[in-house]
């Protein structure tokens, strides 16, 4: 039996669409400091060039070659451009610009609802029903509907303004997140702007950047707020009551007689590992007030919660748990400077609005490679590294993003192989006699490809020595034996782990068994690190315990946190676990 659990792995992406003659390029919203210097950090889509890219961002091939050791000007999809920071504003005198006339008509969105737009306009759904006679309850892209015009908020005080020129494929979502803005504050500067813009258009922004980013940094310096005598904290989590009465068939598997589960215990186990949680931290002197909402995709009970006053009073909100309201729950926190952790399973979240008070937990795909080279330009700068992976799919892509970001750390003797057609003598042939460490990095996947490669590996340990590094899927395989994957001294990379030997995981279905008597799934867990990280953050730091995150250190069980802040997307987690099978066991590695 395997003496381990592995879930909210190592998921790889894949981008999919049709090619066309000219692909766009936007300007990236990711930004970083490297060596003193401000970069943008541009992910090469599929079909863009170095010429269409050096157009966009205003940068020469020659220096974008030189900026990141290009030899020539092939760009891999998902490769990592460092791009010089530059801010692409119009130089207009003119301190008034003639932005798009004022509208009653809203373009409706992809994702948009009536209730989101209503939130929008400050109105409510009612009066959208009154003014759009007939109007369905589905949306569609690119529909029209009269909406009441906002009046002209006030303007932000003593902040410079300048004239942004939209450009090709800008949004006004793109430009408010460009210069640290939400949509509403970039509105309250044009209050005539239109959500339908168009290149060459003029836009009012802020001009005085260093002074916003000092405004934020005095805003998030950590200083021991005051502690209160018991917090009030919201659970936003999908229950299906009613839908607690019955089970749906399985049609596609009819032959099997298989049935799903019942719909209202998706994720009753989180809602048990927090309350776990809670329990603990009451032991150790937290009050805290528990506010649980049944929230799925209704919109009769979303508007319920949102307009509820007391969700105002709220230390921190956990959920929600799927996408539909993400946004609007997000403004809600960003408008009251509430903290809230998203608990919608998927790294890749991104928000309509700024909020830097928003926690997404799930480490994505990006992070975990930028993590997995963070310990290799710490821990195996002079090793002889080698980057192997299947063409044409989402393996060749975490290999480019790989080597994209040890690049960014300066980290440049890694060689990168293409396994497809040579087979793993394209990475063999690269290995060195001797004590270098030949560390390979096999992003491959396919039970039988990765077992004949771990098998053919074997020939290789007498004269060399080597260290494989692995997805965690191959664990799933029931082909590849355990004895060959520690002869290699196999390694993988995950955001979530969990190891039956630690005392502390044990303890902890011990404990779940006797209170529920039923094994802890993998929600059980996430629900119990979410409580335990949140509310000893809560009881160490206070309500503005956001700003001391770099100080909060939790021992979670399964999911380790170490989030990575920007004042646009709030708080992501980059935290991986690196892992080895050593006695048959799979063991962390400090």
């Amino acid at each position: 039996m395997k003496n381990y659990i592995l879930f909210l792995g190592f998921l790889l992406f894949i981008s999919f669409g049709h090619v066309y003659a000219q692909v766009p390029v936007n300007i990236s919203s990711e930004i970083q400091v490297i060596d003193g210097k401000k970069y943008y950090i541009h992910e090469v889509e599929k079909g863009q060039t170095l010429y269409s890219i050096s157009k966009t961002y205003k940068c020469s091939i020659d220096e974008i070659k030189k900026i990141n050791r290009l030899s020539d000007n092939t760009l891999p999809e998902g490769y990592l451009l460092k791009i010089p920071f530059n801010n692409i504003i119009g130089n207009d005198s003119q301190n008034n610009s003639t932005i798009s006339s004022g509208t009653t008509i809203h373009i409706v969105q992809k994702g948009e609802s009536l209730s989101i737009i209503a939130r929008k306009y400050n109105t409510t759904v009612d009066n959208l029903r009154t003014l759009n006679k007939g109007i369905s309850d589905a949306l569609k892209p690119q529909q029209k509907l009269n909406v009441p015009k906002l009046p002209e908020a006030k303007i932000v005080e003593n902040l410079d303004t300048n004239i942004h020129i939209v450009q090709d494929g800008e949004t006004l979502y793109g430009i408010a997140k460009k210069y640290l803005l939400s949509v509403s504050e970039l509105k309250s500067l044009n209050p005539d702007i239109s959500e339908n813009i168009n290149i060459g258009d003029k836009i009012k922004v802020i001009r005085s950047e260093n002074a916003r980013i000092k405004d934020i940094s005095t805003r998030f310096k950590c200083e021991h707020g005051e502690k209160l005598k018991e917090y009030n904290v919201a659970l936003l989590i999908p229950f299906y009551f009613d839908k607690g009465q019955y089970r749906e068939f399985n049609t596609d598997n009819k032959e099997k007689n298989l049935w799903y589960e019942n719909k209202s215990f998706t994720y009753i186990q989180f809602y048990e590992g927090l309350k776990m949680a809670l329990d603990s931290m009451k032991k150790a002197g937290l009050n805290v007030n528990l506010y649980v909402y049944d929230l799925d995709d209704s919109e009769q009970k979303f508007n319920k919660i949102i307009n509820n006053p007391v969700l105002e009073k709220m230390h921190l909100i956990i959920g929600p748990f799927e996408e539909i309201y993400l946004d609007e729950l997000s403004a809600f926190s960003y408008e009251h400077q509430i903290p809230i952790v998203s608990c919608f399973l998927s790294g890749e979240i991104h928000l309509k609005e700024i909020n830097p008070y928003f926690f997404n937990p799930i480490t994505s795909v990006k992070l975990q490679i930028k993590s997995l080279a963070d310990y290799f330009a710490k821990n195996k700068r002079d090793e002889n590294l080698i980057i192997a992976y299947q063409a044409g799919g989402m393996e060749e892509k975490a290999a480019l993003m790989l080597d994209s970001a040890l690049r960014e750390k300066n980290y440049n003797h890694q060689i990168v192989v293409n396994l497809t057609g040579k087979g793993l003598s394209a990475a063999t042939k690269n290995f060195v006699k001797g004590n270098k460490e030949n560390i390979l990095v096999s992003m491959a996947s396919g039970d039988m490809y990765v077992g004949n490669m771990i098998r053919s590996l074997n020939e290789f340990k007498e004269n060399y020595k080597i260290t494989l590094f692995g997805l965690p899927g191959w664990l799933d395989y029931d082909i590849i034996d355990l004895e060959f994957l520690e002869f290699q001294n196999t390694h993988f990379f995950s955001s979530s782990f969990a190891n039956f030997e630690n005392s502390s995981v044990r303890e902890f279905v011990k404990n779940f068994q006797k209170n529920y008597k039923i094994d802890p799934n993998r929600q059980a867990y996430f629900g119990f690190d979410i409580g335990l990280y949140f509310l000893t953050a809560l009881k160490d730091y206070g309500p503005t315990f956001y700003k001391c995150i770099d100080e909060i250190e939790v021992n979670t069980l399964t999911t380790k946190f170490e989030f990575e802040f920007t004042f646009t997307e709030g708080f992501k987690n980059k935290g991986l676990y690196i892992y080895r099978m050593k006695d048959f066991q799979l063991l962390e590695v400090e």
